[in-house]
């Protein structure tokens, strides 16, 4: 049974009340100014409200695939294109590809990876939220177009609790620490570029 409005906003409390790493709580202090402007950016400021247009959440879609995709790429993974494929887009059609060549994202040591995967992992936390909007005012769920921000649905405290867990073990250092901050902030950068370029195609 998938989640709905009642139970996604325990799952998020259930997240905010637990305790707060210290290596989670560096990388979101150290973080919080590109989080809050990724938040605010113009083609996700609006999803979780019900005149939000079904057009930006096709380019959402879109943009997600090919930064996920860059992302996958550097550790070492590739992305399902199933969570566009209830909109019969194909992602990789010539005039939805990137205006800019995304870039290549090298791994040189562990606090690199873990700021790149505290990025891409917190988004899921935020993805319950939108997920949750989506069903309410869309009448999207994760089987028919928002498979995408309802990620791992019931697993994400679990699943957070764990990653915690390999932070802190893994930011030992002052060393790591600088490079997970750095990479952290490096991604959040891309995934706002990479939103502006898929925001210059949106014709409302």
């Amino acid at each position: 049974m998938n989640a709905g409005p009642s139970q996604g906003g325990n799952l998020m409390q259930a997240v905010e009340n637990s305790a707060i790493s210290p290596a989670r709580r560096l990388l979101r202090e150290e973080t919080h100014a590109e989080h809050v402007r990724l938040n605010q950016h113009p083609l996700l400021r609006g999803i979780t409200k019900p005149d939000y247009p079904m057009s930006m959440y096709r380019l959402v879609l879109v943009a997600y695939y090919h930064f996920y995709g860059a992302i996958e790429n550097a550790i070492d993974h590739s992305l399902s294109a199933q969570s566009v494929a209830f909109f019969g887009i194909d992602p990789e059609d010539a005039a939805l590809l990137p205006r800019t060549v995304l870039a290549t994202l090298n791994i040189m040591n562990i606090g690199q990876l873990v700021g790149l995967l505290y990025t891409i992992e917190g988004s899921s936390l935020g993805g319950q939220v939108i997920s949750r909007h989506l069903e309410m005012h869309h009448g999207l769920t994760p089987a028919n177009g928002a498979r995408f921000f309802y990620g791992y649905g019931e697993r994400i405290p679990e699943f957070w609790k764990d990653f915690e867990v390999f932070m802190d073990a893994s930011l030992t250092d002052d060393q790591a620490r600088s490079s997970a901050k750095e990479m952290a902030k490096m991604t959040f950068a891309m995934m706002e570029s990479t939103l502006d370029d898929y925001l210059a195609k949106h014709k409302p």
